[in-house]
């Protein structure tokens, strides 16, 4: 009879940390609660299971958000909009082979990061095989429960629930910066300088070049003084000033993607002007070891797009002003 009775009251895990934080803060010894973190997809063709399935892992307390999807179409381009830590994905997933499809995916920059839980009817041991060989993680046999479901999901990101939402966390920071790389290339492909570098030859730029962020008022460099680098403007504001009889005149505007002091590194010449922030500007900094390293494709691309620059400027300047 007791043994029948502790067998009724048993309560699984998750529902037994939800019972015990309701009862308030006066539990002693009681947990810290886990911050919701990770972001689960769902692809199964059956609605019934994604939706048990859904329900089940929107409940655990580590899950910040569940989204669920009938089968893989276009889900990279899904990836690139919403990326998510862990994909729950039924052995039939209702188009191609599964683990083709998470083949590819891993392959993928929006799905390299990507953790995967292989869900299935009978998951034996060559199905195992052919999912460690295409990096599946965890594998969900049914019939599951939330207990069940709780585990495949902290194999897959690797420990306990307090380290699947680190895990889940650092995974955010990784994607954060990925985003930030990738706003930086896009504004960097709009400037001129760099027209033909490959994203490759952009990050190798950025790693041997500084970025520098000056706040309005202050100056860039000054004239007369040696130079020894050029500067492209990425964000902000900048004008070059020259200073003639007492009187400080504005001699150019500069705007985001514009190049300047590109004169003092081919002709080593002191600078000619004064270069002030107008607002608030980032720029960046490339020095004349990078322009004449000759051994070095980027070097030869920056002397090029540093050639055609002039020429553009000599061409405007030959220009007859209008009357």
């Amino acid at each position: 009879m007791a043994l029948r009775s502790a067998q009724r009251t048993r309560v699984e895990p998750t529902r037994w940390r939800r019972m015990t934080e309701a009862r308030g803060s006066g539990g002693a010894g009681r947990a810290p609660k886990q911050p919701a973190q990770l972001k689960v997809m769902i692809i199964d063709p059956n609605p019934n299971n994604r939706d048990r399935l859904k329900d089940l892992v929107r409940d655990l307390e580590f899950v910040a958000s569940v989204s669920d999807r009938g089968s893989p179409h276009s889900i990279l381009d899904v990836l690139a909009q919403n990326p998510v830590h862990v994909i729950m994905i039924d052995r039939n997933p209702g188009a191609g082979d599964v683990f083709e499809i998470v083949k590819v995916i891993r392959g993928k920059s929006v799905g390299a990061h990507t953790r995967f839980v292989l869900i299935g009817d009978a998951i034996d041991e060559a199905v195992q095989q052919q999912g460690a060989a295409v990096g599946i993680a965890a594998y969900l046999q049914r019939p599951y429960d939330q207990r069940s479901v709780e585990r495949a999901l902290m194999t897959a990101i690797g420990g306990s629930s307090g380290q699947a939402a680190t895990a889940a966390s650092a995974s955010a920071q990784q994607a954060k910066a990925r985003d930030g790389l990738r706003d930086t290339l896009d504004k960097l492909r709009k400037v001129s300088i760099f027209a033909g570098f490959t994203d490759q030859e952009l990050v190798r730029l950025l790693k041997i070049c500084r970025t520098r962020q000056f706040e309005a008022g202050t100056y860039v460099f000054h004239e007369g003084e040696k130079g020894t680098s050029l500067f492209v403007l990425v964000t902000g504001k900048l004008e070059i000033r020259s200073t003639a009889d007492g009187e400080e005149r504005v001699l150019v505007e500069m705007n985001p993607g514009d190049c300047f002091g590109e004169m003092a590194i081919i002709d080593s010449e002191p600078r000619s002007a004064d270069a002030v922030a107008a607002a608030d500007c980032t720029v960046i900094e490339v020095n004349e070891s990078v322009v004449n390293n000759n051994d070095d494709i980027i070097s030869l691309k920056l002397v090029r797009q540093i050639a055609i620059l002039l020429a553009k400027k000599l061409r405007r300047q030959s220009l007859p002003h209008p009357r």
